[in-house]
């Protein structure tokens, strides 16, 4: 059985749009991870500065060192996301090959999931006080 030349080229070529679109998908599932915990987090900024307003008035009282620490760390959690999103450049993506985009959203996302843990536990904190 003789072998088609032209039936090999389709084949590769078909492997190379396929392999793409697996790039493409794993770079778009990693971003949206990215933005879902974007997003998640951007309410708590709300909370943050609300809690941070309660606070203040406590801040004179019998607990005020304890307060200003809360206040301090309310402030370091949102000045932490402030930085996040500061630094974060999806534009940048349009520039870099495969390799570099996932190793770039990975960093990313762990960098905003440590945003995350500090937040909620400063949040926590903050609000076990009010209680």
């Amino acid at each position: 059985m003789k072998s088609n030349p032209f039936f090999h080229i389709l084949l590769l070529l078909g492997l190379l749009a396929s392999c793409k679109q697996s790039e493409e998908t794993a770079v778009k599932e990693l971003n949206d991870s990215v933005m879902t915990l974007h997003d998640e987090l951007m309410p708590k900024t709300e909370q943050i500065i609300q809690l941070k307003g309660s606070l203040d008035s406590l801040s004179n009282g019998p607990d005020s060192v304890h307060v200003k620490k809360l206040i301090q760390s309310l402030d370091k959690a949102d000045n932490e996301m402030m930085n996040w999103m500061h630094q974060f450049s999806i534009d940048s993506l349009s520039s870099m090959d495969f390799k570099a985009k996932i190793s770039y959203l990975h960093e990313q996302l762990n960098k905003l999931k440590s945003v995350e843990t500090f937040t909620d536990s400063t949040l926590n904190a903050a609000n076990q006080y009010k209680k």
